[in-house]
């Protein structure tokens, strides 16, 4: 038997160039479709940021991030901010795994303390206690209440001090 061949002649440069630009066209595409998923990235951090609120370049600040590390909802009770304004307050509902970051302000050189109380089920509140002065910055006064408060504990750490509080609480089930 006799192998037949193909006789037609092969434009050579003609077929580099299809495979090009159908490369071109995949390159082009990826590094498109990267770009896209970037750039919503960037505009849902940025929305996150901006939700923290602008806070002011004078006088005192306190930043609170407060993290819900039970299964259960938490559900605003009452926040307090006698000496300053609310730049963020807290939310209504803190649902599991959701942190969120309550921010507030004063032009007082005497310093600024603020507290946001959740509750949750079973009859037990948490109170998130923020008090930034010239002579000290901590979170005492923060505490689990009521008769199934003992089945919580709050975790708080200080991040920076005086005039610019950053504080960040973490509530979880024994």
């Amino acid at each position: 038997m006799k192998k037949t061949t193909d006789t037609q002649p092969i434009d050579l440069l003609a077929e580099l160039d299809r495979r090009r630009t159908r490369r071109d066209r995949v390159v082009r595409y990826t590094v498109f479709s990267v770009a896209a998923l970037a750039g919503v990235g960037l505009a849902f951090g940025a929305a996150g940021i901006a939700n923290a609120g602008t806070m002011p370049m004078t006088g005192n600040s306190i930043a609170m991030t407060i993290r819900n590390d039970t299964g259960q909802d938490m559900v605003l009770q009452g926040s307090d901010n006698p000496y300053g304004q609310w730049i963020h307050a807290p939310n209504a509902t803190l649902r599991p795994g959701q942190s969120e970051i309550v921010t507030a302000s004063n032009n007082d050189p005497s310093g600024l303390g603020v507290d946001v109380t959740y509750s949750l089920p079973g009859n037990a509140q948490a109170v998130f206690m923020a008090n930034d002065y010239p002579g000290g910055t901590d979170t005492s006064g923060t505490r689990m209440t009521g008769p199934d408060g003992r089945f919580y504990t709050v975790r708080s750490t200080v991040d920076t001090g005086f005039p610019t509080m950053n504080a960040a609480y973490s509530l979880v089930m024994n």
